[in-house]
């Protein structure tokens, strides 16, 4: 169904891919792993016409296929969902699912009707719970990847790439999901998956490519490789089992959250939250999509501004959140899910990425210190082991292992005493992974308190010490990890009223 033949990609005169060759059958589901930088999405974006100008040949069945451009690469029969949203807030769902290729009648005006009954059929397949008139800013993270998902498959194309799908999605979507692509499967479709989580790996794919540092490694059937196999290949290096310890030391009181309702608009997004937090303790926050975890911290951070009963306490003494200024001063740090649109400067240098929040502690008169803020954030770079060339480079030239490395180093800057982390793993290789589970331990030995969301149970129950689970915005246990297990997580998440 597809070939790769000595495929070559270069940027800025720096090699990212050496001579890419291997192929792919009809009706497959290829898993393509690597840490960051490996050259995964390079490859696809060429095979999706996003990257045009390359060296080597793809075959699509026994033609040639260089397309210029997307919409050659769709007429060919290849879509691909984008580890990175490429949707419109400001339209509705069924408008951004038809978005170039939206039905029109006579003189040319659309067919709204019929973009709306398309969409709605579309969405049926996953058990959409929206409208497909709902504007998409209405939408959580995770709901937009599933309508990121639906807008591809509607092209009904031969060749689907999927870059990280499922790293904003629950357990139970992503379950959904995998069930779309067998079925997809059985119809002959050919399924290239990129993914960091070798759960999925082993749970949906046929085979498995591994590409390292732009070199393809081999194509493997699903049964003749192991995980510790898989890891050594991808990255050459141990991947230790438990990031934190359970050292039960008696630590002072950093936060208390009492009784804790809150509601926006009349719609109540919180309830019944109960939970303390000491220093150096790591708590994690578990929940289905939709569950309100992505909602707690940010209403935490003062970023969700929220009438709300209950009380806060934090140092001991009541505390409102009021703005994400006044968080930061009280050295209560956000790290959000979404980095394309809630975290990065995609125009600014690596430097200005990290220095932004800290930058009253490194200027005088208003003037920032220049050579204090370089030393301070190569020093952090260097502890994080970011990848790059400059300093001054933008952000968007990195991966995006190494783009979640600088706005980690933001963070450090800022000495936090309470981290709160949003999915801080989404789209990142199992290596990176492990150094920012160590970095989160490492703080946490240091005094900080973290608290973390992860759609992925086993990561917290590798890196927290306790796990905090909502259902529909309600407080359904609050769990010790060495007493508890994935299933009794799953059974307090799916729990209703």
């Amino acid at each position: 169904m597809l070939e790769f033949k000595n495929i070559r990609k270069s940027f800025s005169g720096v090699e990212v891919l050496h001579g890419v060759s291997f192929s792919v059958a009809r009706g497959k589901i290829v898993a393509l792993v690597g840490e960051n930088g490996a050259g995964k999405s390079t490859l696809m974006k060429i095979l999706a016409g996003i990257i045009p100008e390359y060296s080597g040949t793809v075959r699509i069945g026994n033609q040639l296929a260089h397309f210029k451009n997307p919409r050659d690469a769709e007429r060919a029969g290849v879509s691909i969902i984008h580890q990175e949203l490429n949707l419109v807030p400001d339209l509705s769902i069924g408008e951004n699912i038809f978005l170039g290729k939206e039905p029109v009648k006579s003189f040319g005006r659309l067919d709204f009707r019929k973009l709306y009954r398309e969409s709605d059929r579309v969405l049926k397949e996953f058990d959409f719970p929206f409208s497909s008139k709902t504007k998409l800013k209405n939408l959580t993270i995770g709901w937009q990847q599933m309508v990121e998902i639906a807008k591809a498959l509607r092209l009904d194309s031969q060749i689907i790439i999927m870059d990280e799908p499922t790293s904003a999605l629950s357990e139970n979507e992503i379950s959904r999901l995998f069930e779309k692509m067998q079925l997809l499967k059985s119809r002959g479709k050919t399924i290239l998956f990129i993914t960091h989580r070798l759960k999925e790996v082993f749970e949906v794919a046929d085979e498995i490519a591994v590409l390292r540092d732009g070199l393809f490694l081999g194509k493997y059937p699903i049964n003749e490789i192991t995980r510790e196999e898989l890891i050594n290949l991808m990255i050459g290096r141990e991947i230790p089992d438990r990031t934190t310890s359970f050292e039960n030391e008696a630590k002072a009181e950093l936060l208390r959250v009492v009784n804790l309702e809150a509601s926006r608009e009349g719609a109540k997004f919180l309830s019944q939250v109960n939970f303390s937090l000491r220093k150096g303790e790591i708590l994690g926050v578990a929940g289905l999509l939709g569950a309100g975890r992505t909602e707690l911290l940010k209403f935490l951070y003062g970023e969700l501004k929220a009438r709300y009963s209950g009380k806060i306490l934090f140092g001991n003494v009541e505390y409102q959140p009021r703005s994400a200024s006044d968080s930061i001063s009280h050295k209560i740090v956000y790290l959000p899910e979404d980095r394309k649109t809630e975290a990065i400067f995609p125009d600014a240098s690596l430097r200005f990425n990290s220095s932004i929040s800290a930058l009253p502690r490194i200027s005088k008169f208003g003037f920032v210190k220049t050579e204090q803020e370089k030393n301070a954030v190569n020093e952090q770079f260097q502890d994080l082991k970011v990848v790059m060339k400059s300093v001054n480079q933008k952000i968007p030239t990195l991966s995006g292992g190494n783009q979640q490395k600088v706005l980690l180093s933001r963070v450090l800057l800022l000495q936090p005493r309470l981290l709160l982390l949003d999915e801080p793993t989404r789209g990142i290789d199992v290596g990176s992974k492990a150094e920012i589970y160590s970095l989160i331990a490492r703080l946490a030995s240091r005094g900080a308190g973290v608290i973390i969301t992860s759609s992925e149970i086993p990561e917290l129950l590798r890196v927290c010490h306790r796990i905090l689970v909502l259902s529909q915005g309600k407080q359904t246990a609050l769990l010790n990890v060495p007493e508890t297990n994935p299933r009794e997580i799953l059974s307090y998440a799916f729990k209703q009223e």
